[in-house]
């Protein structure tokens, strides 16, 4: 039998198929060994250094105490819990207080992506880090200011500014008692954030600040974990039960109580500085000034507080606050703050387009 030989076309062919499959497992080999392109991820919105709001619409916050999780499970949902409760409205402001020894920055970026992911407005910030919270197992809590859809406050908003004493009844009866010369019945204070220089007994703590307060929310922090003295410093914000008629900035004289009736706030962000020098504070002055300037030209100052390492630091900034009359302006030692070579960090509530608050005597 006659063998065929297979044509030339054919021979050409398996050539072709050969170079081919050699040509796809080389790519194929190439591939498995090329590195992996790294992913790069968007950095973090930035949040706003600060933001205003109607005084008539605010309403005040703080998260409860977590007892679980680690520092960024517990801000998370400190977070979460505090839109659940505010359904949907738009928080302003937020002042995250840390304890432990956690990255206290975690909160800007959980913030900033929390907030994006719900497609919510971006608050400001301050973080600063204490010393204990009620709580031993808890590692942060936040409060927060909320702007709602509600008239609220029709006459207006009264702010303490830091109250001391010692004992800590003490420093309750002052707050008491500069609540009853801003005509603020116990039942229209908002809330009450206490920096106590032991937390030693927190729930005869809080149930002497709730028997003063029934209705206001109720933060108690110890500011440094290794204190070297005792005291007391607790600030507060109520509702008017009547319109001033003096102006939209009211000052009580001998008092540390602001009395606000102005159509807006000026909430801002925490302002660090980096050094116990003047030249250091005013760099912070300057930042604050120029991000609330941004919003309204003229403010009023309502609040001022100041959070240092040291006295010296704070010193530094109240001597850089010349326009801020002594009664508004707070300063508190505390444990530390969200950058290792911070020494001090400045926050303020202000009053848009009102040039200057009138003081009267009470």
């Amino acid at each position: 039998m006659r063998c065929r030989t297979p044509p030339a076309s054919f021979f050409w062919i398996v050539v072709l198929c050969s170079v081919f499959a050699l040509t796809l497992s080389a790519q194929r080999n190439k591939k498995s060994t090329e590195e992996p392109k790294t992913q790069v991820l968007p950095l973090p919105p930035d949040l706003p250094m600060a933001l205003e709001a109607e005084t008539a619409t605010l309403d005040f916050h703080i998260s409860p105490l977590l007892r679980t999780g680690g520092l960024s499970a517990q801000i998370r949902q400190s977070l979460n819990d505090l839109i659940r409760d505010t359904k949907g409205e738009t928080i302003v402001k937020l002042r995250a207080f840390v304890a432990g020894a956690g990255d206290a920055r975690r909160v800007q970026a959980e913030t900033a992506e929390i907030f994006t992911e719900k497609k919510l407005p971006l608050p400001t910030v301050s973080i600063i880090q204490v010393g204990a919270l009620e709580e031993e197992a808890a590692q942060v809590v936040i409060e927060a200011v909320v702007s709602t859809r509600r008239t609220l406050n029709s006459n207006g908003l009264a702010f303490f500014s830091g109250e001391t004493g010692n004992p800590y009844t003490q420093t309750v009866q002052h707050l008491q008692d500069s609540a009853k010369l801003a005509s603020v019945a116990p039942q229209r204070m908002l809330r009450c954030t206490c920096f106590i220089s032991h937390i030693d007994n927190a729930v005869g703590l809080r149930a002497a600040l709730h028997a003063a307060f029934p209705n206001s929310a109720i933060n108690i922090l110890q500011p440094l974990r290794d204190p070297a003295t005792d005291g007391t410093l607790c600030e507060a914000v109520g509702q008017l039960t009547n319109a001033r008629s003096e102006g939209p900035v009211v000052l009580l004289k001998n008092s540390r109580t602001a009395l606000v009736n102005s159509p807006k706030l000026v909430f801002t962000g925490l302002q660090l500085t980096f050094g116990n020098f003047l030249d250091d504070a005013q760099e912070a002055v300057v930042r604050l000034q120029r991000a609330a300037s941004a919003l309204q030209p003229v403010e009023a100052p309502i609040e001022i507080n100041a959070f240092a390492l040291d006295a010296y630091a704070g010193s530094a900034i109240r001597k850089k606050m010349t326009a801020a009359p002594l009664s508004t302006f707070t300063v508190q030692t505390i444990e530390g703050l969200p950058a290792i070579d911070a020494t001090a960090g400045i926050e303020a509530i202000l009053a848009p387009n009102v040039a200057a608050p009138v003081t009267i005597a009470q």
